[in-house]
């Protein structure tokens, strides 16, 4: 399986910048994970159930990001607090 390109909402940039700098290269460091392998695997990523699309969930620290596979990109919706995750799931 070749590797995978990355596109960030307009959301998730948003998101990004609104975190502090250690926050934000912490994400930042997971992207590769998303850019190799984006399908479901172990702890870090779930595949969310129950919803219209198909929506996978990558866990870093107290923060998560939503994402879809559209072919070969994974366009990353959210990057949203733990906090905040039931209600932006509600909203799918």
């Amino acid at each position: 399986m070749g590797p995978f390109t990355l596109k960030l909402s307009p959301a998730a940039t948003h998101d990004l910048d609104q975190l502090d700098d250690k926050t934000a290269g912490m994400v930042l460091d997971h992207l590769p994970v998303l850019k190799e392998n984006p399908f479901p695997r172990g702890k870090l990523i779930k595949k969310l159930k129950g919803k219209k699309a198909t929506f996978y969930r990558l866990r870093v620290d107290k923060y998560r990001l939503y994402y879809t596979l559209e072919g070969s990109v994974v366009a990353i919706m959210r990057v949203i607090s733990k906090k905040d995750a039931e209600k932006f799931i509600k909203q799918l």
